[in-house]
């Protein structure tokens, strides 16, 4: 048995992502005794195997293919929605907010193909004056190539999160809604577009100086996009409401827990049979 900081240390990930996994999600389990929470170790094995399981790594190239969609999408014509502090999000603020999705479908296609065997194809072309309402356009399965059996969306999140969220305009529209809902967590940098910059000619003397001044983070190099997939849930297996932990919604949203999700090797295996 370990306690929380010694659990924490065992899997090597920061305490807030910890905790939200434990706490929020319910994906680490853990049980009291007296005051303190105790964790097996045996299980967190288990919880860490599941992520491994689950993390496809994304090269620097694939990164490039992800912000380029994610650039075309910014300029797109259906892109303008949503306002930010100071009216109509910029054309580099929405790119920001595709890049996540983008980047989890491509982590999907490779779990697929690394995992599983199985090739997909994603819709990776841009449709200025509609939104694509499923993920998947093709599988390879069996020597055949052919569209899939299920409608297949992907979600994305950040590390931290610990719910796959949909909007009700998308899980109660016929022409938009999913069978199957995937999960993925990406762990892409928030000052990724830097990290790219940092050896361009223009972005040289910024780099030398906060390398020089030790007050200054420096800018770090991106190499690997690590994309974890947690897993997935079945349309009618998601809970409405209103609110979650430390987010109240304005109406309603349809929400499942990474905790909740199916995630094992056989239940990846049950959903491409079904796929």
């Amino acid at each position: 048995m370990l306690t929380r900081k010694e659990a924490i240390s065992f899997l090597e990930i920061p305490e807030k992502h910890f905790d939200n996994y434990f706490k929020i999600s319910g994906e680490i389990p853990g049980f009291k005794q007296g005051n303190r929470w105790q964790f097996d170790r045996d299980a967190l094995v288990q919880w860490a195997q599941s992520r491994d399981y689950g993390t496809v790594r994304l090269s620097l190239i694939e990164y490039q293919e992800c912000f380029e969609f994610a650039i075309k999408m910014a300029y797109s014509t259906n892109s303008r929605h949503g306002t930010g502090i100071r009216g109509q999000r910029s054309e580099v603020q929405m790119a920001d907010d595709f890049i996540l999705g983008i980047l989890a479908e491509k982590g999907f296609a490779k779990f697929m193909k690394e995992r599983h065997g199985i090739e997909v194809d994603l819709d990776m072309n841009v449709h200025p004056e509609e939104i694509t309402p499923q993920d998947i356009i093709s599988i390879l399965k069996d020597g055949l190539k052919r569209p899939p059996n299920l409608k297949v969306g992907i979600k994305s999140s950040k590390l931290k999160n610990c719910f796959n969220i949909i909007d009700p305009l998308e899980y109660e529209n016929s022409d938009r809604k999913s069978d199957v809902y995937i999960f993925a967590r990406v762990d892409l940098p928030s000052d990724h577009l830097f990290r790219i910059l940092r050896d361009h000619s223009f972005f040289k003397t910024v780099r030398e100086f906060l390398e020089k001044n030790e007050n200054f983070r420096k800018i770090g190099t991106l190499e690997v996009i690590p994309v974890w997939i947690c897993g997935f849930s079945y349309d009618g297996e998601f809970h409405k409401v209103n609110e979650i932990t430390n987010q109240k919604f304005e109406g309603e949203r349809y929400v499942k827990s990474v905790g909740e999700m199916h995630h094992t090797a056989e239940d990846w295996k049950e959903l491409i049979s079904k796929m």
